[in-house]
């Protein structure tokens, strides 16, 4: 048994973590070192290893109710907000989606934000047309589409931008920033692509900030009836994930104009 990088060792610490963690539930909110170790059959010693470092590491913290036990920490709440949020979004998009995709007659695509990016977590293609534009399920978009614009733009994923930002050339961060200071104005990011087509994307928000990206593609670059189109559909789901507020304090003109726009379609 190695315990290299990368070798069995660190392998089985690390299924031995998920094992501990998946002791907290819902009807099981915090554990002691002894509840834990009997539960997994591990040692008290070992559990009490374990512990005590999730606890540095902001995964589990001691509890204030119970002083011998612990429960999920900062990290833990942080991701499972993530993880709510995103499931949120995937649950309510679809509808939107294909009302959005029937209305232009072009593919839509909902965005994520990733470890490196935004990730296609749905697409919808209305597949009338003469040409189909199809994006797989689970692609990393470059920083630099549109989706990636609007992230760059509201994410609160300080860490990850910076580091972007910082592996850029002078020359292209400079484009960049612009293209991405257009999207924060307009509140709608567009990225040519080939054979005269685009990429426009909409932010969604939740009641903590950006949530996803919606975008169609494969239309013409500046078409008004899609952009509106759009911003309706990203609007629609905002509300539903109770984000018009963030949407109206974030997006230039607010939410009143979409809302008079959605009303009335």
């Amino acid at each position: 048994m190695t315990s290299g990088s990368g070798g069995t060792g660190d392998i089985q610490a690390v299924q031995r973590v998920g094992q501990l963690l998946a002791l907290f539930t819902v009807n099981r909110p915090r554990l002691t070192v002894a509840e834990a170790a009997s539960l997994v059959g591990l040692n008290r010693s070992t559990v009490s290893r374990y512990f005590g470092s999730l606890v540095l590491a902001g995964v589990l913290e001691r509890s204030r109710e119970e002083q011998a036990a612990y429960e999920p920490g900062p990290l833990l709440v942080q991701l499972g907000a993530v993880a709510q949020g995103q499931r949120r979004v995937l649950d309510l998009a679809p509808i939107h989606m294909r009302r959005l995709s029937r209305e232009t007659g072009l593919t839509v695509v909902l965005s994520l934000w990733g470890s490196a990016g935004p990730v296609v977590s749905l697409v919808n293609e209305i597949g009338t047309g003469p040409i189909l534009v199809t994006v797989r399920v689970g692609t990393t978009l470059d920083m630099d589409s549109a989706q990636g614009h609007l992230f760059l733009c509201f994410s609160k994923d300080h860490e990850t931008i910076a580091k972007y930002w910082e592996s850029l050339d002078p020359v292209k961060r400079r484009r960049i920033e612009a293209e991405v200071a257009d999207a924060g104005k307009r509140g709608l990011s567009t990225v040519s692509a080939p054979v005269g087509m685009a990429v426009l994307a909409a932010p969604v928000f939740d009641d903590h900030g950006i949530a996803a990206t919606v975008a169609v593609v494969g239309g013409p670059p500046d078409d008004a009836e899609i952009a509106a189109a759009l911003r309706r559909a990203a609007f629609r789901i905002t509300v539903e994930m109770g984000g018009a507020e963030v949407w109206r304090s974030l997006v230039p003109g607010g939410a009143d104009d979409v809302a008079d726009s959605v009303e009335a379609s």
